[in-house]
């Protein structure tokens, strides 16, 4: 994968089949502690500890629409962020849903950047519009602290039965999360 956004596309998608209904996505750029934090929860089927063991393993996958068994996603997340001073940590209890999270040092040489969360995000409400997505991307910088929150059961709230994939809507989604995320960035990261 080229960007942290990747890897966060196919975690959003993972927590998709797993049924979720609620997924929320969490994003901490930390320059005071030098730390990226990438956390996903969701209310899916979850795992028993041997599928959370197993799923960390590369060709793992619990997907059956696929010939061939890759299965590489979680692991190499795993690798990216433990190759850059980091952590990553998997935790899922059946019935009730995962809570992944994944750390990378902020300034490691080999950290991939984060990509276009927009888009990773606005292709999962794209793709799953049934799902209800809380999104929060904080950066706590030297001079403060921003933090933006995004929440499509708000807008599904004012919606009433129009969909999150109607088109129009869609162009508001992209915008108030191109203008979420614009407010907060300081540096490509």
């Amino acid at each position: 994968m080229q960007d942290l956004s990747l890897h966060l596309l196919d975690i959003i998608e993972n927590s998709a089949q797993a049924e979720a209904r609620n997924i929320y996505v969490t994003i901490i750029i930390n320059e005071k502690c030098n730390r990226l934090t990438m956390k996903v929860k969701d209310n899916g089927k979850g795992m028993d500890e041997e599928t959370i063991d197993n799923a960390q393993q590369p060709f793992f996958t619990t997907k059956t629409s696929r010939k061939k068994k890759i299965g590489l996603g979680i692991p190499l997340f795993k690798q990216n962020a433990e190759q850059c001073d980091g952590s990553f940590s998997l935790k899922s209890k059946p019935n009730k849903g995962t809570a992944l999270k994944a750390q990378f040092r902020l300034d490691h040489i080999d950290r991939m950047p984060l990509g276009n969360i927009t888009d990773t995000i606005l292709t999962s409400i794209i793709g799953h519009p049934t799902i209800d997505y809380t999104i929060e991307y904080r950066l706590l910088s030297k001079s403060g602290s921003k933090k933006f929150l995004f929440k499509t059961a708000e807008i599904r709230k004012e919606l009433g039965d129009i969909p999150l994939d109607y088109p129009d809507v869609v162009t508001y989604i992209r915008e108030n999360l191109c203008e979420g995320f614009e407010s907060i960035y300081v540096k490509n990261y």
